[in-house]
């Protein structure tokens, strides 16, 4: 794949996470013109720009996704990408990927959060008349890019070319390349039962030293842990996705969005079913014994070529 196909895409899905993010999962209310809501995308392309010349060095980003039930509101004369579909509910046991509900989801990530909310209330106003705002999520780094369970998040991200490779459509129509495949998962960590845990038993459950993140060996990595269920394998190959994973909450209630981008569907659904089904020797990944899906939805991120037609 060209890196020119980088271009194509919105710049949120291909970068790195910022300091600052927040997500906004809106559906589509009943009866709606599609003359307003193409008017609407258009004023919120005014909008990122507008809010992002405040202080370029924030580097404000929008990523928009539409989900396979909103792609013909938003796109109404665009057949969908071949490969979008719903996201479908998965239980093994006491373990849970709920399928949620979603048209619209936006990813709003900068250096400020202060610009990041007036993005997000003005986004919110915006599209108010079409769709209703049901989830909104502010995401942060913390500490040195863990999660509220304190290990490092999204050491194995592709970068450069393998991130092209891994995240964008190729293989489409020319008005889907430069595009990619989402999943947004919002976990809940279980905390109490979390810090009862010996900090071995922790790092057997992730597959990584705590302290300074380094992977186990695989003679001491159990087939359970988290980054060896997580991982897909096809054809003896390793398939990446990018992972741009944010916790969120307070004392009270935490946990982690999970936002991943890939260039199929098909990568993110083997991940996640390898995670929660049990193999036949009876394991899955561990981790879901300490945190506890509430969302799940499946979005396309359109290439910025598409994107860019609400402005003609």
């Amino acid at each position: 794949m060209n890196t020119q196909l980088s271009e194509l895409a919105q710049p949120g899905a291909i970068s790195n996470p910022n300091t600052f993010a927040e997500y906004l999962t809106f559906i589509f209310k009943e009866k709606i013109e599609n003359d307003e809501v193409t008017k609407i995308f258009a004023k919120i392309q005014i909008i990122e720009k507008s809010i992002a010349q405040k202080d370029p060095s924030a580097d404000l980003s929008l990523t928009i996704g539409i989900s396979n039930k909103g792609w013909s509101t938003v796109f109404p004369d665009v057949q969908a990408p071949s490969l979008l579909h719903d996201f479908i509910a998965m239980t093994d046991g006491e373990r849970n990927f709920p399928s949620t509900p979603g048209d619209i989801f936006v990813m709003i990530k900068s250096e400020r959060m202060d610009l990041n909310f007036q993005a997000a209330k003005y986004i919110a106003t915006a599209l108010q008349p079409v769709a209703d705002l049901i989830e909104d999520i502010q995401g942060f780094k913390y500490l040195d890019n863990r999660d509220m369970i304190d290990f490092v998040d999204g050491t194995e991200n592709p970068k450069n070319e393998a991130r092209f490779n891994a995240v964008l459509v190729e293989n489409d129509s020319d008005i889907h390349q430069g595009g990619t495949y989402l999943t947004v998962q919002r976990y809940v960590d279980r905390q109490g039962l979390w810090d009862k845990q010996t900090t071995e038993y922790q790092e057997q459950v992730i597959g990584r030293t705590k302290l300074d993140d380094i992977e186990l060996d695989d003679d001491k990595k159990p087939a359970w842990a988290h980054n060896n269920k997580s991982k897909v394998i096809i054809d003896d190959q390793e398939i990446k996705m990018l992972r741009q994973n944010r916790p969120f909450g307070n004392a009270m209630e935490h946990g982690t969005m999970f936002i991943g981008f890939a260039a199929s569907p098909e990568i993110l659904d083997i991940s996640l079913k390898q995670m929660i089904y049990a193999d036949e020797n009876g394991n899955y990944d561990r981790l879901l014994d300490f945190v506890e899906a509430k969302t799940g939805t499946h979005y396309f991120v359109p290439s910025q070529a598409l994107m860019n037609t609400f402005a003609d």
